[in-house]
């Protein structure tokens, strides 16, 4: 094979995957070693080229670097939240005052537009519910048997997982009340009140349809939802004072 034959092959090869050369940097500094000033007028300047090359690469990175420092002061500020949050929870020193944090505090200290607590209570007569609703508040929801799993799951038969996250059309008005309508996604903690006991259910509730996605952390989530396990269990089931 001729020289001419050695460079038309060469120069098909660069035709057809220019990015594989410009992407080789031992390639590059070697074309760019081997041009000079008194190269002829109407060779194209490699320096120039791999300078822009390179500035964009740059900006490139400066935008992932300041992406990953928001979503980390994102994730240190959802944090600081949820442990403030939880603190605040613990706060109550009498079961009358957890059932005031409950009706005027919570969703207020998650940040949040609407916070509920769902209780299974199949033994509880539905003519009892309007005096529960009044002696507990909106924010504690009573259900029937198995109504946890099958809100969860959304009517199929399934373990649900401990934490779900999704967007919604419209929140459950037996749930959420008057803002059911306005609710784009939530968040669904299901909770392990011991054994002989039925499961209850953190839900949180947003109208930012991006505020609960699916492929989101659940870290924070199960972490707040054990916590809350354990004071739902001092006040509701180890006796109230």
């Amino acid at each position: 094979m001729d020289d001419t034959t050695q460079i038309s092959d060469f120069r098909k090869r660069i035709l057809q995957d220019p990015e594989a050369l410009l992407n080789d940097s031992e390639v590059m500094r070697a074309l760019i070693s081997a041009s000079s000033s008194n190269a002829p007028t109407n060779v194209i300047d490699l320096k120039s080229v791999v300078l822009k090359r390179l500035e964009g690469r740059v900006e490139e990175i400066e935008g992932q670097n300041s992406n990953i420092i928001s979503a980390a002061y994102k994730n240190i500020s959802t944090t600081t939240k949820v442990h403030s949050a939880i603190l605040d929870a613990l706060e109550p020193k009498t079961f009358t005052e957890f059932l005031h944090f409950l009706k005027k505090d919570w969703a207020s200290s998650l940040n949040i537009d609407v916070a509920r607590l769902c209780l299974e209570a199949p033994s509880i007569n539905q003519d009892d519910i309007p005096q529960l609703e009044i002696e507990f508040g909106p924010s504690v929801v009573f259900l029937q048997e198995g109504e946890i799993n099958h809100y969860i799951s959304l009517g199929q038969d399934s373990d649900p997982r401990p934490v779900t996250l999704r967007q919604i059309r419209k929140g459950a008005s037996n749930i959420y009340n008057d803002i059911a309508p306005k609710l784009r996604s939530e968040a669904l903690m299901k909770l392990d009140l011991g054994q002989g006991n039925s499961p209850g259910l953190l839900l949180l509730g947003s109208i930012n349809s991006d505020q609960f996605l699916p492929n989101m952390g659940t870290d924070l989530f199960v972490f707040y939802g054990s916590i809350f396990e354990k004071i739902m269990q001092r006040w509701f089931f180890n006796g109230q004072s």
